[in-house]
């Protein structure tokens, strides 16, 4: 039981910190500039100049918001990059599209990050269907009728064939990779 409560307060200790983007400490010492070059190169949506002016102003602290957006500006450059995109696409973090949207490498990134995407997607029906295999081997072995082993064979067998056809997808896919 102790154990369960210790893990609670951990857990919304780590809430409760992700709600604040920044420290006192860290305000006072930003350099803006830096701060949305480093967002920017991670693309962070500038947005999160929102979560700082707030955060920062309970100390104070008001962000220089020409340095940040100048720096994000800069950036986001280095994050919109078909590289980038292939590697957020394969990861399954469609959500960093919009933040390229109107950036010069947007094309590029939006390509690949959709062909990430799909290998993604792809990696996950296979790894779902290494489960489904996995559940019913211990059915079959514990299965004692004839027609009930074979019928989880046949599935068995189904799941195989599917198999082979994604994996053959997954390496169609990934020639689709940017080249460096």
């Amino acid at each position: 039981m102790n154990k369960l409560v210790l893990t609670g307060f951990v857990l919304a200790a780590v809430v409760l910190a992700g709600c604040q983007s920044m420290s006192e400490s860290e305000c006072k010492v930003a350099d803006w500039g830096r701060v949305g070059l480093s967002d920017g190169t991670r693309g962070e949506s500038e947005k999160l100049l929102a979560d700082y002016t707030e955060d920062c102003g309970k100390t104070g602290v008001v962000p220089n918001a020409q340095a940040y957006r100048k720096g994000w500006d800069e950036g986001i450059k280095h994050f919109c990059t078909a590289a980038n995109g292939w590697r957020e696409g394969q990861a399954g973090h469609s959500g960093k599209d919009q933040v390229c949207v109107g950036q010069t490498g947007y094309e590029g990134f939006s390509r690949a990050l959709n062909a990430g995407l799909q290998v993604y997607r792809t990696q996950q029906r296979m790894n779902s269907n290494t489960q489904e295999t996995n559940r019913l081997q211990k059915q079959l072995e514990a299965s004692k009728s004839d027609d009930e082993k074979r019928q989880i064979r046949d599935r068995m067998g189904l799941i195989d064939k599917d198999q082979f056809r994604l994996r053959s997808l997954l390496g169609q896919q990934q020639l689709l990779a940017p080249q460096p």
